[in-house]
């Protein structure tokens, strides 16, 4: 797909740490996140710390909200991660110049926002990471009531 990363998520500069998307369908997307040494996460002779895998599952399924909201002619809604089950990895490090494949499929959702994912990163042909990902979309009435309660 050639639409720019950025314009799906509410995430700007280097808190965009997914690269482009490569294949999307109703109940899944895929991305791919480059590891190099500009990545905001980088540690010098190790890579990416696995942890950040998490962020990276999140931002797969903001960037699959971002297209759905695309459909149907509304700006991208901000979200919150809101816990993750079971999160595994097989390394502790994301290797440098690799290029990962994050996999979101979502489990169930409703339409409250409320949604968990299913989730796997790809490295060199392996499952480096799993998870599942609980976030919430928030719709503008949601953000009105929470600013009233401030």
């Amino acid at each position: 797909m050639d639409i720019e990363i950025s314009e799906l998520l509410p995430h700007k500069g280097p808190a965009v740490l997914i690269d482009r998307i490569l294949t999307n369908s109703p109940d899944s997307i895929t991305v791919s996140a480059r590891i190099a040494r500009d990545h905001p996460f980088f540690v010098e002779g190790h890579g990416v710390p696995a942890w950040v895998g998490i962020e990276m599952m999140a931002q797969a399924i903001a960037a699959h909200a971002g297209l759905e909201g695309r459909r149907e002619h509304r700006e991208p809604r901000s979200g919150m991660l809101l816990g993750t089950r079971r999160y595994k990895t097989t390394t502790p490090w994301f290797a440098e110049n690799s290029e990962l494949e994050i996999l979101a499929e979502r489990e169930f959702g409703q339409n409250s926002g409320l949604a968990a994912c299913n989730c796997k990163v790809f490295g060199n042909g392996a499952t480096l990471a799993t998870a599942t990902i609980i976030i919430v979309e928030i719709d503008e009435e949601m953000k009105a009531r929470q600013e009233q309660l401030r």
